[in-house]
């Protein structure tokens, strides 16, 4: 049955000129066929919008937008809203798929009805040197409820193969968008480069079952100047603090556990300390002060799950000490 459904790929493009074409060609030399590749052009500087109409003339498959330049969140929203398939999956225009990735995370839907997302594991590419991510812990690979994947998710350090990536699912359209096509769930720009996070955490809550298979089929390109790792960028906008309490408040209005809570708090003051350490670097008080008291706030959980790893507890009692 499953074996006649779309898969609508969703790829978002602002000037990633040198590593589209790769990304693209992983995507069209699936070994299941029936996609619709939806490449939105986010009014590229460079020649990625040439290249896409180019490629665009190899594969009826792949469907071009070309839109003035918005962010990420408003051209990923741009193509759901275009999304014809059953599933939908998201790939960055800057990474790769093996040949295989959609096949098995389709028949993931084939042997579990119920299921709403499928998972895997992924490989990280340093611009050459590949490495797959290892979870230090068994994480089961039957279906499970959403309350009891959070904490595979939101554990990175110990299910570092798990995550909470968008770039590793595939989704049941039905997750996403209603009936008439508008959208149950969409990208929301006030997160920056951290609307993927929410737009995750807004898919659990949107489903009953998810299944991870063990399977590193994403590759994940890391490379120099990616907005992700501007640490100055990341403290000036505090999307990637910001974004971890609406998680929490989300999954608080829905009476989540408190273990699954703890465990993202944990995550959330990680993230306060690593932009905290890039405030005191530049010397930013403000930011100073506002992060200290941030982790304040939810400096009890953090120490309770890193009783078995006191040294984190003393990096961030030593941030908050520092003068």
């Amino acid at each position: 049955m499953e074996k006649n459904k779309k898969i609508s790929i969703v790829i978002p493009i602002y000037n990633t000129e040198q590593y589209i074409e790769r990304c693209l060609r992983s995507i069209m030399c699936q070994t299941y066929t029936n996609l619709e590749i939806i490449c939105v052009d986010d009014g590229s500087t460079d020649g990625s919008g040439v290249l896409l109409d180019k490629l665009s003339l190899e594969d009826e498959r792949m469907q071009v937008i070309h839109k003035a330049n918005e962010g990420v969140s408003a051209a990923r929203n741009t193509a759901l809203l275009a999304a014809t398939g059953d599933y939908i999956g998201f790939v960055d225009s800057d990474d790769y798929v093996a040949p295989d990735y959609y096949e098995k995370l389709l028949s993931v839907f084939e042997e579990n009805e119920k299921v709403d997302i499928a998972t895997c594991s992924y490989c990280m590419d340093y611009e050459g040197d590949i490495v797959k991510t290892e979870n230090q812990r068994k994480v089961p690979i039957t279906p499970m409820s959403i309350e009891e994947f959070l904490p595979y998710m939101y554990e990175r350090d110990t299910y570092k193969a798990v995550g909470g990536y968008l770039w590793t699912k595939l989704i049941k359209k039905t997750v996403i968008k209603n009936d008439d096509g508008s959208l149950k769930i969409c990208f929301r720009r006030e997160f920056g480069g951290a609307d993927d996070i929410a737009f995750v955490a807004e898919l659990m809550l949107n489903s009953s079952y998810i299944q991870y298979i063990d399977k590193a089929l994403y590759y994940y390109f890391q490379r120099e100047g990616s907005i992700v790792h501007s640490n100055v960028a990341n403290l000036n906008n505090l999307h990637w603090v910001e974004v971890y309490e609406w998680i929490l408040k989300q999954y608080q209005n829905q009476g989540i556990n408190e273990t699954s809570l703890d465990i993202i708090r944990r995550m959330y003051v990680y993230r306060c300390g690593k932009t905290l350490e890039t405030a005191i670097e530049i010397q930013n008080t403000e930011k100073i002060h506002i992060l200290r008291e941030k982790i304040k706030a939810e400096l009890p959980a953090y120490v309770k799950m890193n009783l078995d790893h006191l040294e984190r507890v003393l990096w961030i009692v030593e941030l908050l000490l520092y003068k």
